[in-house]
């Protein structure tokens, strides 16, 4: 049988196609293998989707107040938001703060200053067994060690049996015990530092100091001057001016923050209940309630921002005592329920 023979054309044409062909695969190959490893990358450097991408830079608060209610952050005022406290009173605190030592936090409950018993450990140099955060607690220190619990004043020092003068408390799912009763249980020497504001626990060469939260801040209000001043362990870190009653309305007198509110609403002297945010609402972003109370209309004195930013450094409210509401929310932010206010003319 004779072969059958293909034509050239045919054979370059077959040749051809197949040449094609295979510089398609190959591209689409490479574009895989590019698609694959830019994926790769980009995930190397992409943040989860719960994570901050950046450091948002904004201006100062109280550039951004405006006629109540806080705008978005945007403007810069070249400093990210991460990297360092923002506002003249969280600034105050972190200067202050950074320049104690060995510190425990503690709590006034019923007037009576107590110290977390996990601060205190760690500040002694101690070891603490404790089941639960706020349930009895077996402290290893200097002293030896020291068996407490809470709602009793039976204690044990050495396995030796001791009455304290005060009781071990819970609170805020945390065992506190009263500073006053470490003298007894760990021979400790305790006194009270009137101007910084704070308990000094000295045992041998160690020295621990206590800040209780209720007396970290005070505040000053001065009528004739119309100052706020606000002090941080006895340190002055802000004065703004401020809005008082006209005559003696805003009281003379020691008094504490009470309670505090965002954007709280306010009764009018007709009785009309105003929501908070309002522009007729005179209470403006933040309230502070104190225990002080007007010795014309009886009603509660508080610290509160304004819906008339002209009246700072005035005389006429109607008896509280007004700022801008960027200082009103600064406050609202870091001075707790609790703090002492003084007032005088």
């Amino acid at each position: 049988m004779a072969a059958v023979t293909t034509p050239v054309s045919d054979r370059w044409w077959h040749r051809g196609l197949t040449l094609a062909a295979g510089c398609v695969i190959v591209c689409f190959g490479l574009i895989a293998t590019n698609l694959v490893l830019y994926e790769r990358e980009l995930a190397a450097v992409t943040p989860a989707a719960n994570t901050v991408r950046a450091g948002v830079i904004a201006g100062p608060l109280q550039a951004r107040v405006r006629g109540g209610r806080a705008s978005a952050a945007g403007a810069s005022d070249g400093t990210p938001a991460a990297s360092q406290p923002r506002g003249e009173l969280a600034r105050g605190v972190a200067r202050l703060k950074g320049q104690l030592q060995a510190v425990a936090e503690g709590r006034r409950i019923d007037d009576v200053a107590c110290v977390a018993v996990a601060d205190l450990a760690r500040a002694l140099g101690g070891e603490l067994d404790q089941a639960t955060p706020d349930g009895p607690a077996t402290i290893l220190c200097d002293a030896g060690m020291i068996e407490i619990a809470p709602g009793t004043q039976a204690a044990r020092v050495n396995y030796a049996s001791l009455a304290l003068t005060q009781a071990p408390v819970a609170i805020d799912g945390q065992l506190y015990v009263p500073v006053r009763s470490l003298e007894q249980m760990a021979g400790l020497q305790v006194t009270w530092d009137e101007k910084s504001r704070r308990f000094q626990l000295a045992h041998g060469d160690s020295r621990v100091e206590v800040v209780i939260l209720e007396d970290q801040f005070e505040i000053e209000i001065d009528r004739s001057d119309r100052t706020l001043q606000i002090r941080y362990l006895g340190q002055a870190i802000a004065t703004w001016k401020c809005c008082v009653a006209e005559g003696g309305n805003t009281p003379v007198g020691t008094f504490h923050i009470q309670n505090k509110a965002a954007w709280a609403a306010w009764r009018s002297y007709s009785g009309e209940h105003i929501p908070g945010g309002s522009r007729r609402n005179p209470l403006g972003a933040r309230w502070l309630g104190t225990t002080a109370r007007g010795r014309e209309t009886g009603r509660a004195i508080g610290i509160h921002g304004t819906n008339q930013p002209s009246s700072i450094g005035t005389r006429i409210s109607g008896g509280c005592v007004r700022l801008t509401n960027a200082h009103s929310i600064e406050m609202f932010n870091t001075i707790p329920v609790g703090t002492r206010v003084i007032v005088h003319e």
